[in-house]
């Protein structure tokens, strides 16, 4: 049986990382889950659904990285992935919003960025380089978010602002690693941009769970 699933498994070690970090970052998203729950406001409904998306996405992503796939499956599977990771940024921006302007103004702005989302993965499909559309997508977003909650921890308005923004400001470290080509051998285990992109986001994941329980 062990030799028939490594049959299914990619021989590439840079891949099976890649694929390790992601079932990683999906349990961290359920434990976020899981350290979010008690209250019941709208608004750590919002980051726990985001955290679901994210789990989601790390089980998705690790099929897509660790497994032998035909290039037409493996095309299939991007398209629900980067859906995902599109109504993760969403939520994100919803939740910023609502920190900074209040429930009612997350609620008016949460279908507009939903929307965005499919429009994403539509261009993603069009673009030579679609995974450098995500970035894009992310890095404003994160952008806007970062200028939100460090106007919220300087102003101190909304106690764990300031864990909040250095999650985002790891996530945006995270996204800069993905655009590039870095490569990083700790140990023996091999990581690509990839792999350690996962591994930033995993180093950002508490930061932002801390900021949202204490706020």
């Amino acid at each position: 049986m062990r030799q028939s699933l490594s049959k299914h498994i990619i021989a590439d070690r840079r891949e099976q990382t890649t694929a390790a970090t992601d079932l990683l970052l999906a349990a961290a998203a359920l434990i976020a889950i899981q350290r979010l729950r008690g209250k019941t406001d709208w608004r750590r409904r919002i980051w726990q659904v985001a955290f679901a998306l994210l789990a989601a996405s790390g089980v998705l992503g690790a099929i897509v990285h660790g497994l032998r796939l035909s290039p037409a499956t493996r095309d299939r599977l991007w398209q629900p992935l980067n859906l995902l990771l599109g109504l993760i940024i969403a939520l994100f921006t919803t939740a910023a919003v609502s920190d900074r302007w209040g429930e009612h103004a997350g609620k008016r702005v949460l279908p507009a960025v939903s929307l965005a989302a499919p429009g994403f993965v539509w261009l993603s499909r069009r673009l030579q380089r679609g995974f450098l559309a995500f970035i894009i997508y992310e890095l404003v977003a994160m952008i806007g978010a970062l200028v939100i909650y460090a106007d919220l921890a300087r102003q101190r308005q909304l106690p764990g602002a300031g864990r909040i923004t250095l999650g985002i400001l790891a996530t945006i470290a995270a996204a800069g690693i993905q655009t590039s080509s870095l490569e990083l051998v700790i140990g023996d285990i091999p990581f690509d941009h990839n792999g350690l992109f996962h591994l930033v986001q995993l180093a950002a994941l508490p930061l932002l769970v801390e900021g949202v329980r204490a706020s």
